[in-house]
């Protein structure tokens, strides 16, 4: 894991396989997160047992997110600030650069902070119900 998150520079890489880090660091840091939190909502607003169908809500809210976040975000920044890391679509950043980039902007930080205290809320209630 060290070797492929190093944080030395890297050449720059084809299109294609820029795009795809850039889309599985989207759904990794961001979309991931938010619908899984959105699932364990559900489990614990309606007390059900984790089923397939809640699994493939957050699998497929993940990949339309990455999708719309990967078309939408280049085109109109402003709109989608909150949801496009443009740092994850430079092909000149190995991968641990571009997520050493997204980790030190403000918005980043809050994203993971909300994340992980939603998620950890979310954790124990879905333990104290079950």
């Amino acid at each position: 894991m060290q070797a492929v998150l190093s944080a030395s520079p890297s050449a720059p890489k084809s299109p294609f396989v820029n795009l795809v880090e850039g889309m599985a660091l989207t759904a990794l840091f961001q979309a991931i997160p938010t619908y899984a939190a959105a699932a364990l909502i559900l489990k614990v607003a309606h007390s059900t047992a984790l089923r397939p169908g809640i699994v493939g809500f957050v699998g497929i809210a993940t990949v339309l997110h990455v999708l719309l976040v990967t078309s939408v975000g280049p085109r109109y920044p402003h709109f989608a600030r909150q949801a496009y890391a443009a740092e994850f679509y430079d092909a000149t950043l190995g991968l641990a650069d571009k997520v050493l980039r997204w980790r030190m902007q403000p918005l980043a930080s809050l994203q993971l902070l909300g994340s992980t205290v939603m998620l950890s809320l979310l954790s124990i209630a879905a333990l104290a119900t079950g």
